[in-house]
């Protein structure tokens, strides 16, 4: 069982059309589980899609075996990370037409960050004086940004670009943080890490880790680079209570 958050694109969101996930990660995901399985082992991957702030706390308490959202290390999470599979960023998105270009330039104003992720902690540490919230998950984040009820969002610079590409956002070009995207696995379970670990490394000497790349649009903002040619929402992101939807797919992790 793999637990996903619906609301980052193009890591993992709901198909408007189909109503089926989709993205990076979702890929990546069916694609490790047949390294997982090429010994015979019969890997099936099942998703449980959730808000990511409760990722953790389902991973521990069993409800899901491993959590594949964009996660980003973070010592104070009780969980195990596997190597990383990707680079990213935490930066600022702000309205259109901002002027703001500075990190001390954000005394009152208010900023919405994933609720436990990295990029909130970085936007409490770094934006001067600003207030950080978490009014739900992103998708209701970059609404309120966009009708002026937030005036700056914080989260991965892909995603970021995404938004910004949609709605017309200007991104800081200066990032709050580099980090690494890994998958998490509970804390004990060194055995499945272990299994993951040796996933991902044959997922990134394969072709189809670049052609995901592609596919999805994963290159780095402003230098057309991808983002692994970097080498980090420590990423929990939503606050809002949701009820859990399961789909699943033939193949599996």
């Amino acid at each position: 069982m793999v637990g996903v958050s619906a609301d980052y694109p193009p890591y993992e969101s709901l198909n408007p059309s189909t109503g089926e996930l989709e993205g990076f990660d979702i890929d990546m995901t069916e694609t490790l589980a047949t390294y997982m399985g090429a010994e015979g082992k019969e890997v099936k991957v099942v998703r449980k899609q959730m808000e990511f702030s409760t990722i953790i706390t389902a991973l521990q308490s069993g409800q899901i075996d491993l959590g594949v959202a964009a996660f980003t290390y973070d010592p104070e999470r009780e969980c195990l990370f596997s190597d990383p599979y990707l680079e990213s960023k935490q930066v600022v998105v702000l309205p259109a037409g901002s002027t703001i270009t500075s990190f001390d330039e954000f005394d009152g104003l208010t900023v919405g960050a994933g609720l436990g992720t990295t990029g909130e902690a970085a936007a409490k540490e770094q934006l001067t004086g600003a207030k950080v919230t978490n009014p739900g998950d992103y998708t209701v984040m970059f609404e309120a940004l966009k009708n002026g009820a937030l005036d700056a969002v914080v989260c991965d610079g892909i995603v970021a670009q995404n938004y910004a590409d949609t709605y017309g956002f200007v991104i800081m070009e200066e990032p709050l943080v580099l980090e690494e995207n890994s998958v998490i696995v509970a804390t004990g379970n060194e055995e499945l890490l272990a299994e993951v670990n040796n996933a991902i490394a044959q997922f990134k000497a394969s072709e189809a880790y670049v052609d995901l790349q592609v596919k999805w649009g994963l290159t780095a903002a402003e230098t057309g680079t991808t983002e692994t040619e970097g080498t980090e929402e420590s990423s929990e992101a939503e606050g809002t209570e949701s009820t859990p939807e399961e789909s699943s797919s033939s193949e599996a992790a």
